[in-house]
């Protein structure tokens, strides 16, 4: 081996162990070596401007020790290359880092005609965040490209019973104030204007929402507020909250209604129990946000709290009889 020869190799190990050392991410695929595992090649746009995190593949001709490395682009903007060492990539097109890296083989002396190949082969993913009403909300990696559906899709969904949907926003760096969000009219009305695409660095937001709210109350199994919808009615909700215990009267059940400002409540009497038994769905009043549904309990004697009272009356009148 020449002098050259050692000087190339113990160039290439000593640059090899320096990125090892530094964490940076590289692999050899006809090597077997662990490293980056990129999805495929991509076709970009020749203009493309790298950015952190996206995946280029090096491989330099008649070089058996570079053939297919992959380069991360790191949060700081730069790739490792073998022998080369750390190169400017962020806010660069791939033939602009390409021709560094050759020039920077020759001007180490290491090769004088070199031929480089260069490829993009996985674009970094977008961070997002999606907060709120979602089954799994936190940090989701997306596309260039997706929309608010898709990352609401990554996080698992809303969740029908508590997202205010027509208040969801997007809240975005550099901006002062966050963009807001129809989706309910997304959703169910299909204003694809609503399925903003999203930019990294996005935080989603859905609210929960307390408005949409009924509340049944009174002798029932479960009371306590229930979510509204515009097919809610009287009897749905008494079902949600478990029906009616032993004492409730549903021929008493009253709706009480918020009124405009200054205005006493409006109380709308439902005999439910008629209602069942005719099945006259007409009658099964259709709910309003805010709404109170109140079973009464019924007016017949409470059996059980007469048979205490005249037991605790009969102990009163032995003791005082016997004198105990």
């Amino acid at each position: 081996m020449g002098v050259v020869d050692m000087w190339r190799t113990a160039c290439l190990v000593f640059l090899t162990g320096l990125m090892v050392a530094s964490g940076s991410v590289f692999a050899q695929n006809s090597a077997g070596m662990g490293g980056v595992q990129p999805d495929g090649p991509v076709v970009r746009d020749p203009n493309y401007r790298l950015a952190p995190d996206d995946v280029l593949q090096l491989t330099v001709w008649g070089e058996p020790a570079i053939q297919g490395v992959y380069l991360t682009v790191t949060p700081e903007g730069v790739v490792v290359a073998p022998v080369v060492g750390s190169i400017r990539a962020a806010g660069r097109t791939v033939e602009e880092v390409k021709a560094d890296i050759a020039r920077r083989f020759i001007e180490m002396d290491y090769l004088k005609n070199p031929t480089v190949q260069l490829t993009l082969y996985q674009v970094h993913r977008m961070r997002v965040r999606v907060l709120g009403q979602v089954y799994r909300p936190g940090l989701q990696q997306m596309r260039d490209g997706d929309t608010v559906a898709h990352a609401i899709a990554e996080a698992g969904s809303f969740i029908p019973d508590t997202a205010a949907l027509r208040k969801a926003t997007i809240t975005r760096p550099g901006l002062n104030e966050p963009i807001p969000v129809n989706l309910e009219a997304f959703y169910f009305e299909g204003d694809m204007s609503q399925d903003i695409p999203l930019k990294d660095g996005d935080t989603i937001y859905i609210p929960e929402d307390t408005e949409s709210r009924i509340y049944v109350m009174g002798m029932v199994q479960r009371p306590g507020q229930f979510p509204w919808k515009k097919t809610t009615t009287v009897t749905q909700a008494i079902s949600q909250a478990g029906g009616p215990i032993e004492r409730g009267a549903l021929g008493r059940t009253v709706i009480v209604r918020r009124a405009a400002e200054g205005q006493e409540p409006q109380q709308i009497p439902v005999n439910v129990a008629e209602l069942l038994d005719k099945g006259d769905t007409s009658k099964d009043i259709l709910l309003q946000p805010g709404d109170v549904v109140l079973v009464r309990e019924t007016r017949r004697p409470n059996l059980t709290t007469v048979s205490q009272v005249l037991s605790n009356l009969y102990q009163v009148v032995f003791i005082a009889k016997w004198g105990l």
